[in-house]
């Protein structure tokens, strides 16, 4: 095992590479520099420029100074990939942000000899942050300034290669001050201990597409424990197989992945929250869940209304809210009921309610309609108040604040402090009110493409109304209808107070795309204009320039 070899006797292979782009298996590899080294000195080098399969971006281009002349005629990955191989037989690995460098290498490696590299690989980047947290810059040529190295790191693989190698030379002293010894030390003093466990699971990846969508992780037994969403699937799973992160836990957890690919960001955003719903994810975030809805509930079937807290969603009575947050319904419940003089529960007002054992009735803290003669107009005009807490809050706003300074100040702090909670229930309320009331008033067409064809979707009351999806002239044949049943068809507008706990979290999500740069967003104005807009969002209808002046003919 490399990982007993001694630092100060064993070979080395500092790697650095030159790419195309950041996506393995859609960006290719377009240069290798490597350098085989002992604490010593350097003992051999290998650069190699490599064809690559797409073509080298003119930033990558003046970034590297490679151009696409200077690689047409080199060799192909698996040829220098051999010769790396060799050349890297017996070493420990060294790279400076090791993720990019492995990354494409496990996977040129797993597609020509079906395994990942071998580990241990040295990270002088994980390296340098935990030998010099003085340091405010951790870039390979800030490092070289620092340690002042012979090689200035200039984007080209092999003098990388060299500047990294020069690297862990420079602090190999230091390190062995800490204690380390062998190659293993390194890597658990970087925190990239199981490296080998997780690489044995990159086959996992195989066969994911390099495309956005939905992923799902499954330990042994089957179970999901870990939904997410990503740009390119490929990509981001195989990220969890580099250790040196939060989720390595989870990584060791995986026994299989399922890719579900997705037409645009909105389709995965809302696959993804449904799916955690659905399976409730041990490592997903409580967060990514749909949180539970609460609303106070006013019945409105006697002259003395009683308050509860009920959840969401309710078709009948008058409701306050949506909360959110239970304490919040809760503990403003409470202040109402004590600000306004209301009941203290929502029983109906009966002969058996009168014979019940009632402490609020006892104490005085209820105005007890069950047993006392009670005045149904000041209590309408209380509910009412009560009511309009969260569209006029002034009001609570200024009493509650008078009787927490009142109760502070003649020595009731128990009460103080229940007259603060009732405020800061009250502020919470009103921004998740404000920020559900917002996104449920909003109707817009999201134009999104994906790979040539096009995602429509149509946003009506914050929620998503109807989807289109293929090419645009398949879209074009439908949107007409589409626009009118959606937007113009008379039904009744959203209400944020009867939706369910599922749909204000979708709420929310779409609030959060519609305020990204991933799409093009169509205003609803008039019919027509809502359709000609979307058309000429999706390329099919272009405005043609008014002539200023027609010609005219001469007689």
């Amino acid at each position: 095992m490399l990982s007993g070899n001694e630092l100060l006797t064993c070979d080395f292979v500092a790697v650095d590479l030159e790419t195309t782009g950041c996506r393995p298996g859609r960006n290719s590899i377009i240069e290798i520099g490597a350098v085989r080294f002992n604490a010593s000195g350097t003992i051999a080098t290998l650069e190699r420029l490599v064809r690559p399969e797409d073509v080298i971006p003119r930033a990558v281009e003046d970034l590297t100074g490679i151009s696409n002349g200077m690689v047409a005629t080199g060799p192909d990955i698996a040829d220098v990939m051999a010769e790396f191989r060799d050349f890297a037989d017996g070493a420990v690995l060294v790279a400076h942000n090791y993720r990019f460098d492995l990354s494409f290498l496990d996977y040129e490696s797993e597609r020509i000899w079906d395994t990942a590299l071998h580990r241990p690989v040295i990270d002088t980047l994980s390296i340098l942050r935990r030998l010099r947290p003085d340091l405010k810059r951790y870039s390979l040529g800030s490092l070289a300034a620092e340690y002042q190295l012979e090689t200035a790191p200039d984007h080209r693989a092999g003098n990388d290669a060299r500047a990294t190698a020069e690297l862990l030379r420079a602090v190999l002293p230091a390190l062995s001050e800490l204690g380390m010894h062998t190659a293993g030390d390194l890597v658990a003093f970087s925190g990239l201990s199981g490296q080998q466990v997780l690489a044995d699971r990159l086959h996992l990846t195989r066969g994911i597409p390099d495309e956005p969508g939905v992923y799902l992780f499954r330990d042994a037994e089957g179970r999901v424990i870990y939904v997410g969403h990503a740009r390119s699937l490929r990509t981001r799973t195989r990220q969890y197989f580099y250790p040196g992160a939060t989720t390595d836990g989870l990584a060791h957890d995986v026994a299989s992945i399922t890719a579900v690919r997705t037409f645009s960001q909105l389709d995965a955003l809302l696959l993804e929250h449904r799916l955690v719903d659905r399976h409730r994810p041990r490592y997903n975030p409580s967060a990514h869940q749909s949180r539970a809805g609460y609303l106070i509930k006013i019945d409105t079937g006697t002259d003395f209304p009683g308050l509860k807290v009920v959840e969401v969603p309710r078709t009948r009575g008058r409701l306050i809210g949506p909360f959110t947050s239970k304490w919040a319904a809760t503990t403003l419940l409470e202040r109402l009921q004590t600000l306004y003089g209301l009941r203290r529960c929502a029983r109906r007002l009966d002969a058996q309610l009168a014979m019940t054992a009632c402490t609020c009735r006892d104490d005085d803290s209820c105005p007890a309609p069950c047993v006392r003669k009670s005045d149904p107009a000041a209590y309408a005009e209380a509910i009412e108040r009560a009511a309009r807490v969260l569209d006029d809050p002034k009001d609570f706003h200024q009493r509650m604040s008078r009787a927490q300074r009142s109760a502070a100040a003649t020595g009731h702090y128990e009460e103080a402090i229940r007259n603060r909670d009732g405020l800061r229930a009250l502020e919470r309320a009103l921004t998740t009110v404000a920020m559900i009331r917002e996104a449920a008033s909003r109707s817009a067409v999201l134009v999104e493409e994906s790979d040539g064809e096009a995602v429509v979707s149509f946003i009506r009351g914050g929620l998503r109304a109807a989807v289109l999806r293929g090419t645009r002239e398949s879209i074009d044949t439908k949107l007409e209808a589409v626009v009118e049943r959606v937007y113009f068809s008379g039904s009744e507008p959203v209400d944020p107070l009867r939706l369910s706990p599922e749909k204000i979290a979708e709420l929310i999500i779409i609030a959060s795309v519609e305020d990204s740069s991933s799409h093009l967003e169509v205003p609803v104005g008039t019919q027509a204009d809502t359709i000609s807009r979307v058309r000429r969002a999706l390329g099919l209808d272009r405005r043609v320039p008014r002539r200023r002046h027609e010609a005219t003919s001469g007689a």
